[in-house]
Parts: structure tokens; C-alpha cells; sequence
């Protein structure tokens, strides 16, 4: 969901001709005349290290896409984006009152370690997360009792109807782990977790890699074709296209931009852009001085040359952004533009400010990151010429996760994803304080952001919940709590070796459906 680095069938890809996909190199994202085979480990470099493989903890993207690998949930977002498809559940339905949805369970799926899954494990496991310490309680808060009749039958109570629930199951927060963490505390479970995925959890060797291996007893069979998956954490973006190039690695996960040519140039590897519900911004902490100020906000927001930066640190394979909402989403409100660059309108919003002859301020950037230098060297140009002066702080990404996450700093950029087809969970994680993260690290608080979000989630009629959505973004416009700077497709860099690779837009790898030809 978020960069240290997020589904009803009312979902579609309203982006699909900006976000179109796009390769280059024999085979696109994996389709080829190659035999399909089984066995290998793939080895996929990231920049950052997940924060926990505990489902209910993590807002992290390195930590959620290996979640979803280890562990199943009662329903998974379809590949393509068109709604969600059964996994441990195998069907719901919602009460003639609309105030309770039964789920059925699949009678065949076990735990890695051979126990069956049950409907206890999935009460204890929402339980969890409706706990005030998970960033994700605001999705299962809803939830107001949990009935289990039988082994393989689940009820849920909600408070009111509640449009996205078969979508909010496919959370991965809502991932099902065993009951009571098998006798385990949750620190000595999160150590060595166990799922039913199409992967175990194998071993972690922290600030180097994390190895999960296939789990011969899940449920779909034939899948997953590979042995093991290797992630390892390697956060200059420079390093992990030499490992690329050299065959160390099969899979860059975030190819520094500048990179792409050269991929795109050497025989075996291929760079493929997939459609992606990914929103790049710049967040302010609203809780400092002189960023508490909107006109501050506003000038800055003036003052950046987005078009500068999408040609010279995105080579312009994105699009600017103007409302919060991805485009690929029916939420999206296409009404709201992206702010056009204007040095006199930020000079005089400045103006208006509490601070008009300018002020200091940092913004921290993860080292290693070449794109986030580039782009953090490019806006302290812009913002010195409307009086402002931006120090640039390089820290680890881990250290700059934890700084954002404790309001430790004035500027930083951010990206996130949906993680469900349905635009609730994005609408309140990105739009309201209570969403998990004080509105992605800015401390804005805004008590009509609550409650437009739970009009549009109450309501069963699309266009009523789209207008809820769009006033949220509207009033997120308005504010300039951080600036959505550009929709971004999901760009990976790879092997030729490495077929059916192609990411869902929320983010999803599906790696139990791609393999390595030798």
C-alpha cells in the first residue's frame, strides 16, 4: 500500500490507455513459445525490507506482497481487475435484511503445517485486525459480531449494509492464520508464520533477504510452479540493475527510471509497464510550522514544475496526477486537474501565508533512491525561486519509514496503492486520519473526510458513492494536505526466463502462476 515505498465487480480500468500495458524484449510480461516448466527459484531485489509478515500489522508494500504469497484469504482480487474470485471461500452471500454476509469455506485447504482451515481460524483472524493497534481496524470496524455454525461456515454482522465487504475480505490484513496463532504468541508466530498459500515461509536473514519455498499442499493444484521465491533487499536502485544484467537477479521490482533504456537494449531482459492503481506524491506534515499553514501548501504545490520532472526523472512514463484517486478506479474524479506550474500564483498565495518572505525546510529521501535525488534536487530548485530553501536528507529506507511513520519530518515523497478492487480501503488509508496512517503521514484531520467515506461505503448505489468519493477529493484538493504528483503504471524489469510475471493492479504478484524456463 504504501512505499517504504491497494474490490467489488463494479471495478474497472478507466486508465486502461494511459496505464496500458507496454514490454520490450521477446515475450512481453511472460507469453512465449517456451515450454511451460516447473522448479527453480526465482530472486526478485527490492530497495526495502518488509516490517512484519504478521497480516494485521504491516502498511508496507514489501511487506503486504509477501503476506499475500504465505497466506490465503476469503476472496482474492481477479488478475485483471473486473471484481474478486473465490480462494478459502468458495461462495457469500449477503441477508435479505443486508445486514449480515455468510461466507462458505473450502473444505480442502490446510495450513502449511497440515491443519486444516476452519471458521474459528478466520474469526480469530478478523479479531486481530479489528484490534485499535492494526492499521487496518477502520476496514473490519464495520464487523459487529461473527457467527461460526459449523467448521466451514462463517457469518458476519455488520453495523449497517455495507456495499465493499466481499471486496475488504480480500484485505491482506485479512489474511487467515490459525487460531490463537496456533498456541504461539504473536511475536514467536510473526518469527515463523504459517499460511495456506501457495508458499511457506522458509527463512529470513533480516537486511538481506527472505526465502519462501512452495507449499506442496495448497489448495489449487498445479500451482505454484516454482520452488522458491528469494527477495532480497538491495536499496541502491543502480545495484540492482547490475545484479539484473549479470543474472543474479530475475526480477527488479522498482527499476530506477533512468535504467529503463538499457534494459530495453540487452538481449534476455524485458521491461513491461502494468496497469496500476499507484498515486506518487509529495506529503507535508501538516502538524508543523509553517506547513500547518494551507497557503504555504498551495504555494508549494504552485511552485513544481511537474512537467519538468515527468520528462527528466519519469522520461514521461507516467501521467500528472490531479485528484487522489487513481484513475483506475470508477471513483476517480476526472474533474480535478492536475495544478498547472505558476511561479506568480505561488509567490502570492506565499504572500498571503504566514511566513511571505519564505522559510526553510527539509525533505528526506531514501538514499540509494536515484529517482527520489533527482526529483528532491529538481523541486529545491523550483521552491528557492518563490523564497522557500529545501535541505535534502538522505536516510536508509527503513529509517525513512520510521521517521515518516513518527512525524519526525517537514516534507517526504510517498506512494500508495489500492489493495482491493473496491475504492473504500484506498478512499479512508490516503483520505482520512482514521484510516491507518493520519492520512498517509500528514496528520491532516478532516471530520467530513469520516463521514463522506461511510456514506459512500453504507450506500448500495454506485453514483450515490461516487459522489460521496468525489467530494473527498475535492476537499483533499482544497487542502493540499500532500500533492499527487503522478499516476504511475507498475514498472518492473526482468529475465526473459521469467514467464506469466504480470502484476494485478492492486498491487498482487500471483506468483503462484509464474515460472522459469532454464
Amino acid at each position: 500500500m504504501i512505499r517504504r515505498r491497494t474490490l467489488t465487480s463494479a471495478f474497472v480500468i478507466a486508465a486502461a490507455a494511459s496505464l496500458a500495458a507496454c514490454s520490450s524484449g521477446s515475450g512481453g510480461s511472460g507469453a512465449s513459445d517456451a515450454k511451460l516448466q516447473s522448479g527453480g527459484n526465482l530472486v526478485m531485489a527490492r530497495a526495502d525490507e518488509p516490517t512484519s509478515l504478521l497480516p494485521s500489522v504491516p502498511t508496507d508494500n514489501a511487506a503486504i506482497w509477501i503476506i499475500e504469497e504465505i497466506y490465503s484469504t476469503l476472496t482474492v482480487p481477479a488478475q485483471n481487475g473486473s471484481g474478486v474470485r473465490p480462494s478459502l471461500a468458495t461462495s457469500w452471500k449477503q441477508s435479505a435484511d443486508k445486514l449480515s454476509w455468510t461466507f462458505d469455506l473450502r473444505k480442502d485447504a490446510k495450513f502449511a503445517d497440515g491443519r486444516p482451515v476452519t471458521s474459528a481460524d478466520v474469526k480469530f483472524s478478523i479479531e486481530q485486525v479489528q484490534k485499535k493497534s492494526s492499521p487496518f481496524a477502520f476496514i473490519d470496524s464495520i464487523i459487529t459480531a461473527m457467527d461460526t455454525p459449523d467448521a466451514h461456515t462463517i457469518v458476519f454482522h455488520t453495523a449497517k449494509p455495507w456495499a465493499p465487504f466481499p471486496a475488504d475480505m480480500a484485505l491482506f490484513a485479512n489474511s487467515i492464520v490459525p487460531d490463537n496463532y496456533g498456541g504461539k504468541s504473536a511475536q514467536a508466530f510473526a518469527q515463523h508464520p504459517v499460511g495456506s498459500g501457495p508458499f511457506k515461509f522458509d527463512s529470513w536473514t533480516k537486511g538481506s533477504s527472505l526465502k519462501i519455498v512452495k507449499n506442496p499442499d495448497y489448495w489449487a493444484k498445479g500451482t505454484p510452479k516454482l520452488d522458491s521465491v528469494t527477495f532480497t533487499v538491495v536499496p541502491d536502485s543502480n545495484t540492482r540493475a547490475t545484479q539484473l544484467s549479470s543474472g543474479q537477479i530475475q526480477i527488479n521490482e522498482y527499476p530506477s527510471n533512468s535504467s529503463i533504456q538499457a534494459v530495453s537494449k540487452t538481449p534476455g531482459l524485458k521491461f513491461t509497464s502494468f496497469p496500476s492503481s499507484e498515486v506518487d506524491y509529495l506529503g507535508m506534515n501538516t502538524s508543523r510550522k509553517p506547513l500547518n499553514d494551507v497557503n504555504v501548501r498551495k504555494a508549494i504545490r504552485l511552485a513544481i514544475d511537474k512537467e519538468a520532472i515527468l520528462k527528466s526523472v519519469y522520461y514521461n512514463r507516467a501521467t500528472l496526477a490531479g485528484g487522489y484517486l487513481s484513475p483506475t478506479t470508477w471513483a476517480h474524479d476526472a474533474s480535478i486537474k492536475p495544478t498547472a506550474f505558476d511561479l506568480a500564483a505561488a509567490k502570492a498565495a506565499l504572500a498571503k501565508s504566514s511566513v511571505p518572505n519564505g522559510f526553510t525546510t527539509t525533505i528526506t529521501i531514501s538514499s540509494g533512491d536515484q529517482d527520489a535525488s533527482a526529483e528532491a534536487q529538481l523541486i529545491q530548485a523550483d521552491l528557492a525561486k518563490i523564497g522557500i530553501t529545501l535541505k535534502i536528507k538522505s536516510l536508509d529506507p527503513a529509517s525513512q519509514y520510521s521517521t515518516k511513520g513518527a512525524g519526525n519530518y517537514d516534507m517526504a515523497f510517498g506512494l500508495y496503492t489500492t489493495d482491493i478492487v473496491d475504492p473504500d480501503e484506498i478512499a479512508r488509508f490516503a483520505g482520512t486520519f482514521s484510516g491507518g496512517v493520519h492520512t498517509v503521514y500528514t496528520w491532516f484531520n478532516n471530520a467530513q473526510m469520516n463521514r463522506l467515506a461511510d456514506s459512500a461505503s453504507s450506500a448500495s448505489d454506485q453514483a450515490a458513492r461516487k459522489k460521496d468519493y468525489d467530494q473527498m477529493q475535492q476537499i483533499i484538493n482544497d487542502n493540499v494536505p500532500y500533492i499527487p504528483l503522478f499516476y504511475v503504471p507498475g514498472n518492473y524489469s526482468y529475465s526473459s526466463k521469467v514467464h506469466g510475471f504480470a502484476p494485478g493492479a492492486t498491487g498482487n504478484y500471483f506468483l503462484e502462476d509464474v515460472w522459469l524456463s532454464k
